[in-house]
C-alpha cells in the first residue's frame, strides 16, 4: 500500500470514529434522494439503477470513478488525482457530494480503492448500502455478492432488499 493510501486510511478510521452521523434505515419506497457511486466499467448497471430510482420518483446524484477525467459524458467524475497525498480533496464537486444528506448512498463500484472508501466513510447519507470484500467497508447494509461479483447483480439485490427492509404495512 502506498504512503498516500496508508495515510488516508488512518485518517478515515479516525474521522469515522469521530463522526456523529445517525443511521436511519430507509425503505426504497420512502427515499426521496439517492447518491450513487459507480465505476466507469459499470455503465449498464448504473443505468439500470438510475432508471429504477427515477421511476420511483427518487432524485439521483451520482459520482463515477474513472482513471481519466472526461471519460463519461454528463456525469461527475472522480479520479485518483482529486486527492492530495494527505487526503485533502481537490475537487469541490466531490466535497458537495460527500456533504449532501442523501436518504440512501448506493455504491455499486465493487471496489476497495481508497478514493471510494473516502466517499463511503465521510458521506453524510442517512443509509449507506453496497458490498466490499475488504474491511472496513463503511456500509450500514452490506449485501454479500461474493459468489457472483457483478455490479448488475448487486443492483438487483439492492433494489430487492431496499424494497423489503423496514417495510411497514398500514391497514385502514
Amino acid at each position: 500500500m502506498s504512503f498516500k493510501n496508508q495515510f488516508i486510511s488512518k485518517l478515515l478510521k479516525r474521522k469515522y470514529r469521530e463522526s456523529e452521523r445517525s443511521v436511519q434505515v430507509i425503505n426504497l419506497n420512502h427515499a426521496k434522494t439517492a447518491g450513487v457511486l459507480w465505476k466507469v466499467d459499470d455503465l449498464e448497471a448504473f443505468n439500470m439503477l438510475t432508471e429504477e430510482l427515477k421511476s420511483r420518483g427518487v432524485e439521483v446524484n451520482s459520482l463515477c470513478f474513472s482513471e481519466q477525467r472526461g471519460s463519461v459524458q454528463g456525469e461527475a467524475v472522480l479520479t485518483k488525482d482529486d486527492f492530495s497525498i494527505f487526503g485533502k480533496v481537490k475537487n469541490e464537486e466531490i466535497v458537495r457530494f460527500v456533504d449532501q444528506k442523501f436518504d440512501i448512498l448506493l455504491d455499486i463500484s465493487l471496489s476497495s480503492r481508497i478514493e471510494l472508501l473516502y466517499l463511503r466513510c465521510l458521506s453524510k447519507a442517512k443509509f449507506k448500502v453496497g458490498w466490499s470484500a475488504k474491511a472496513p467497508d463503511y456500509f450500514d447494509l452490506s449485501i454479500d455478492i461474493s459468489k457472483r461479483k457483478e455490479a448488475s447483480f448487486l443492483v438487483k439485490q439492492m433494489l430487492y432488499y431496499l424494497s423489503e427492509i423496514n417495510k411497514i404495512e398500514i391497514n385502514n
